[in-house]
Order: C-alpha cells, then structure tokens, then sequence
C-alpha cells in the first residue's frame, strides 16, 4: 500500500538533500576520529562543490524583553536560492539531548526554519533534521515565534 502525502515536500528539502550528502561525502573522506573544526574545514570545500553559499560562526543573539542578553554561534547558515537552513555540528560518540536544545535554541531565536544536527563520529552519520514553524497573528508570543 502506498503511502499518501499531502504535502511534495519542503521548499528547503532540496538544500538539505545537498547539505546532507556534502557531510556524507566529507565523512567518508575524513573517517570518524577527527576534531569538529577538521569536518568544517572539509564543508567549507565541499558545499560550494555542490553550488551552495554560507556563512560560518553566524551569531544568533538571544533576546529578553527585546533586549539581546547574549549571542550564540551556530556552524553554518547555508542557502541556495530562496531556501535557507542552519548546520551545526558534532564529531562525538552520540548525540546529547543538550545538542538537540541548542539547534532549538538557534530556530526560536534566529526565526529560522530548519537546522539539520550532524554528528561525524557516527557511522552511519548521526542526523537529526529539527523542524521550527513560525506562527504569526493572534495568540503568537512577541516574537513571532
């Protein structure tokens, strides 16, 4: 029986397609015990390879009361065309819950929409896709968020 979908998909499926088979290629050149900053040195070659554009350390400031009490980093923002998502990345045995809470963190505070988690000391590659909706209108908190 097949399964139906209301939905073809995300507009951002596509970018995550080529940002996840980036990491994929990397980690399979690399192995599995190098630091973090090795495996990002590695995307920053391997996603234009693939016709994408980023930015790396990307500050996301952290606001109370409209007020930005401090600024966190995430890895990457990359994007092609209209489609945007976060990357952040590990190279540890598993993936903690703390890491899944800072990707939460950065879709609330930054109004992104996805932040694909990557783990390069997995095998296979740890991934975690984390999905953020943004709400507006009546009801939705000042934010928007």
């Amino acid at each position: 029986m097949s399964e139906t979908r209301p939905h073809k998909g995300h507009r951002f499926e596509q970018l995550s397609y080529q940002v996840l088979g980036a990491c994929i290629d990397v980690q399979r050149q690399l192995g599995l015990h190098c630091m973090e900053v090795d495996y990002q040195r590695a995307l920053e070659l391997a996603l234009p390879k693939r016709g994408l554009e980023f930015e790396r350390e990307v500050e996301i400031p952290v606001v109370y009361d409209g007020v930005v009490v401090t600024k966190r980093r995430v890895d990457f923002v990359i994007w092609a065309g209209a489609a945007q998502l976060l990357l952040e990345t590990k190279a540890r045995s598993t993936i903690l819950p703390e890491d899944a809470e800072q990707c939460l963190l950065y879709l609330h505070q930054g109004r992104y929409e996805l932040c694909l988690l990557v783990n390069f000391g997995e095998k296979p590659l740890g991934i975690r896709r984390l999905v953020h909706t943004l709400t507006t209108g009546k009801g939705a908190d000042p934010a928007g968020v």
